[in-house]
């Protein structure tokens, strides 16, 4: 079961953190932090500790770029875009000690919701540290809700030997005020996925990633297989 879980979890990385190709459909990139909320081991030693069941996942961030759908109705000169993810509990943890490799699969219902807010009027962003704390999530979330969307099949890897890891998801959009330029036909099937690191002097303490990924629609062609070294290049 565990090497099913394994196989199953760098699929569905492989096939969304491929940056998009022309055919696909672009929603927008993000970066920021994510950690861990509740958690029962903290700090945690380990893979054997990292998200176990019953904990939650979280991550908070900026948007950082949009494709076309959106890019008419916002403004990245005169507002800052967030992002948060919440409510994901794990459902399954998996620790292979001799590879130092974990892998976690959460229950559905999740959320990610993306925010707008004036860069002179509005509150700037700020991780802090330790989160939950007195800036984060509320920083980010503080703006006005553009886009959000439930998530379902979320699953996240690490590998401790490699120093990084990936998680990916599937997103169904139903709230915000840009989901009008969104045709319903196009409110799911979308994939949100991409790279998670550490060890990483950026990231900040009390947090677990340093993470960057996108959302998109694929095209319908085959994903090809790409080696892990492969799709690490592509992000750096």
């Amino acid at each position: 079961m565990k090497r099913k879980l394994v196989l199953l979890l760098c699929a569905l990385f492989f096939a969304s953190a491929v940056p998009a190709k022309a055919a696909d459909l672009f929603l927008l990139g993000f970066a920021g932090y994510d950690y861990e909320d509740p958690d029962a081991n903290d700090p945690d030693a380990d893979g054997s500790t990292y998200l176990e069941v019953g904990d939650g996942y979280r991550a908070v961030g900026v948007v950082t770029s949009f494709g076309a759908t959106l890019l008419p109705y916002v403004d990245q000169g005169t507002n800052e875009y967030t992002f948060h993810i919440y409510d994901l509990a794990v459902i399954q943890h998996d620790w292979d000690a001799p590879n130092q490799f974990v892998s976690v699969l959460f229950a559905n219902n999740g959320r990610i919701r993306y925010f707008e807010d004036s860069i002179g009027g509005g509150t700037a962003h700020n991780y802090g540290t330790n989160p939950p704390n007195g800036t984060a999530p509320s920083t980010f979330i503080d703006g006005t809700n553009i886009l959000g969307g439930d998530v379902d099949n979320f699953a996240l890897f690490y590998d401790y030997l490699g120093a990084q890891g990936g998680f990916s998801g599937q997103m169904t959009l139903d709230e915000g005020t840009l989901l009008t330029y969104i045709s319903p036909a196009q409110r799911n099937g979308w994939l949100i996925g991409g790279l998670a690191g550490r060890p990483n002097e950026s990231v900040p303490e009390g947090y677990d990633n340093q993470i960057s990924g996108e959302a998109r629609i694929p095209d319908a062609t085959p994903t090809r297989t790409k080696s892990w070294g492969a799709v690490k290049s592509l992000y750096r």
